[in-house]
């Protein structure tokens, strides 16, 4: 009977590793491994209500968003905003140990699959993302590894609103001239 227990955990924990997606531990401030990346908003407070955060895989440059990984920021205290509510986020097609490059992107609006994965796809609201990070995919019975080397950076206004600002400074200039 001992035999039979024994080779029955053996093959499932053999089917789940050999079905297991990679997990990353996404959090932009882990004090045990040194993370410290605060996300601003366009002001340069730290992003909180009205912003949302997700991931998205880096292939050469060619960014995919990671289902499920959309997250708000914290809002209290206010030191903790610029800081991402944390998950566990599970990468589709990579096993654990593989190593990916995924980047933290940050944006304008609700913390929702459809929002994120538009924004990545537009850049056109108040965008901006992190550097490459690249890790080695955790989960089973690997813990998701902590995104270290992540670099905080600033959600910036979509181009054509600070066009807009400079035109309109520039009118300003020229009207006070005459």
């Amino acid at each position: 009977m001992k035999k039979l227990v024994i080779a029955a955990v053996a093959l499932m924990v053999s089917i789940a590793a050999t079905y297991a997606q990679g997990q990353v531990n996404f959090n932009n401030k882990v004090a045990t491994t040194g993370i410290n990346a605060r996300i601003l908003d366009p002001s340069g407070a730290g992003a909180a209500a009205g912003f949302a955060a997700g991931l998205a895989l880096d292939s050469g440059g060619t960014l995919t968003y990671i289902p499920g990984s959309a997250t708000t920021f914290r809002t209290t205290p206010a030191a903790a905003t610029g800081y991402i509510v944390p998950l566990v986020a599970t990468i589709p097609g990579h096993d654990v140990s593989s190593s990916v490059t995924l980047r933290v992107f940050g944006f304008s609006g609700a913390a929702t699959d459809a929002a994120a994965s538009a924004a990545l796809a537009s850049g056109a609201l108040p965008y901006g993302q992190s550097n490459p990070v690249t890790v080695a995919l955790g989960g089973g019975t690997i813990l998701p590894p902590d995104m270290v080397g992540l670099q905080g950076f600033t959600i910036t206004p979509e181009p054509s609103t600070i066009a807009f600002g400079l035109l309109g400074a520039a009118a300003l200039l020229i009207r006070r001239r005459k």
